[in-house]
């Protein structure tokens, strides 16, 4: 097995991205199949520490991320072929799960060696729901637990490049798998910016561009703390 691993590019997150290639044996009655092309995505539920005298911790483990768009696209040297596959459907991930709906596991290329492969996806900012809604808890001095939701709503575009020779053979199957790490967004907050955050009527710490604004422009930062890199 042949695995190649390569961190992100983003515009307004942080992500991990790595690409893993597994070829099938396949018995000599099996009719060869095309190569396959598998999108993942995980999401990080574990805790961050927050900035503090004293250890507190933010989680988040549930909600969703609503995608608009999603494109994949591999090039040839001098771009004598080009293969490019785009959805366009709006497409929810459980950030509890990093499963879709629908379903866009897959699609299929020609087997082949190219030079350059390139996953876009964009995020949906059309309507009133946030693209990105996350729900967790955040634990104060006391050890008192509060409801916190994080909202976004933005149609930014995520990008994972990987350059140098990409070789997709008959019956293999290739993995790219995005991670959202909100610990990483969240690094910057102070526990005393979330002590003193106001609630709604639910009881619920919401951090919004209308709500808590001056958390949401600290994690928002943290979005944007990387821009696209090649590897």
């Amino acid at each position: 097995m042949k695995k190649i691993k390569f961190k992100i590019l983003v515009l307004a997150a942080i992500l991990v991205a790595s690409v893993t290639f597994t070829s099938c044996e396949k018995d000599e009655s099996e009719t060869a199949t095309e190569p396959q092309i598998g999108l993942k995505f995980k999401t990080v539920t574990s805790s961050v520490s927050l900035k503090s005298t004293q250890a507190r911790e933010l989680s988040f483990t549930s909600g969703f991320i609503t995608l608009r768009e999603v494109q994949f696209e591999v090039e040839t040297d001098n771009d004598s072929i080009e293969i490019e596959f785009e959805l366009e459907i709006n497409t929810k991930i459980d950030f509890a799960t990093g499963e879709t709906n629908p379903d866009i596991s897959f699609a299929q290329i020609p087997a082949g060696t190219y030079n350059e492969m390139e996953v876009e996806i964009e995020l949906q900012d059309e309507g009133d729901t946030p693209a990105m809604v996350l729900n967790g808890t955040y634990v104060d001095a006391d050890g008192v637990s509060h409801d916190v939701r994080f909202e976004y709503n933005s149609g930014e575009t995520f990008e994972v490049e990987k350059e140098g020779t990409i070789v997709f053979a008959t019956n293999e199957s290739a993995l790219t798998q995005i991670t959202f790490d909100p610990t990483v967004w969240f690094a910057k907050v102070e526990n005393e910016q979330l002590s003193n955050a106001t609630k709604d009527n639910d009881g619920i710490i919401v951090i919004s561009e209308t709500q808590n604004a001056n958390i949401f422009d600290v994690v928002a930062d943290g979005l944007d703390l990387v821009t696209e890199i090649e590897m």
